[in-house]
């Protein structure tokens, strides 16, 4: 059952936490971890990661990566490193392509969607074993300078994600596209 009322985030907290880092950098490495630092709100939702994703010429590329352990369980599982997996823009059946093309969420019980063509789908899905993830949704966002999306990934299957987790995603998706450069 989807919870609702959860602890919240405090919006404001992360876009300073993020705007206050000097470097793109440590701004990226910012943005996916500030929200682990509200600890009880992460936990209600069983957040387990977030990436960033920027969208290249010909490639969408993989910018960073939160520092949890499943996070770090994915990195130990994956046959390709982490900052050499590039999604080419018009990739097929791709989750991320798809979202950052029309603009639309995705969703997925499937890392296999988030890395083709980079990965054959059992190592996508060793990866996503090694993460301990159920699901994870793509939020395209853009700002006047660049184009992306965030992922969040869940430790709980599709249908027990709430309003709550799509406040989140939302609020945070919004953040982000205001303070990236």
């Amino acid at each position: 059952m989807p919870y609702s009322n959860l602890p919240d985030f405090d919006y404001t907290v992360l876009e300073q936490m993020i705007l206050s880092e000097k470097t793109k950098s440590s701004r990226y490495k910012t943005i996916v971890n500030a929200p682990f630092k509200f600890n009880l709100a992460a936990t209600m939702l069983d957040l387990g990661v977030v990436v960033l994703l920027i969208k290249r010429n010909k490639t969408i590329d993989r910018i960073a990566l939160s520092e949890t352990d499943s996070a770090k369980g994915a990195l130990m599982a994956s046959v390709v490193p982490f900052d050499k997996i590039q999604i080419p823009v018009d990739a097929k059946d791709n989750s991320i392509a798809e979202a950052i093309k029309s603009g639309d969420t995705q969703s997925t019980e499937d890392w296999a969607t988030l890395f083709t063509p980079v990965l054959a789908d059992q190592q996508a899905r060793t990866n996503q074993k090694g993460a301990g993830i159920d699901c994870s949704y793509v939020f395209p966002w853009k700002n006047n300078k660049l184009t992306g999306a965030l992922i969040f990934s869940y430790y709980q299957p599709k249908q027990s994600v709430g309003s709550s987790h799509n406040k989140f995603m939302e609020k945070y998706t919004e953040v982000v596209s205001k303070t990236i450069s």
